[in-house]
């Protein structure tokens, strides 16, 4: 697995994260948010994690401690989510 392939898959999920993280927002500014929206950037982040699943299994030892990290703010955004916090 490359660097460019992680990092640009790093890149990808940090923006998946900024949206779902937006859309949380938006869901507790506005009773009435686009549940489209919100259930979209829930699945984007499932998403995520597969693929943060997936480069983990071919990532290097140091590669893996940074996905790990990242595949946890991902559980951590889930749970918020799912939560409504």
């Amino acid at each position: 697995m490359t660097n460019s392939h992680i990092t640009g898959a790093v890149k990808e999920i940090t923006d998946v994260m900024a949206y779902a993280e937006e859309q949380l927002k938006e869901s507790k500014r506005i009773q009435q948010s686009n549940p489209e929206e919100f259930t979209n950037a829930q699945m984007k982040l499932e998403e995520a994690n597969l693929e943060l699943d997936n480069l983990l299994r071919s990532a290097s030892a140091e590669d893996r401690d940074e996905l790990f990290r990242l595949q946890q703010r991902v559980h951590q955004l889930q749970n918020k989510m799912i939560l409504g916090i």
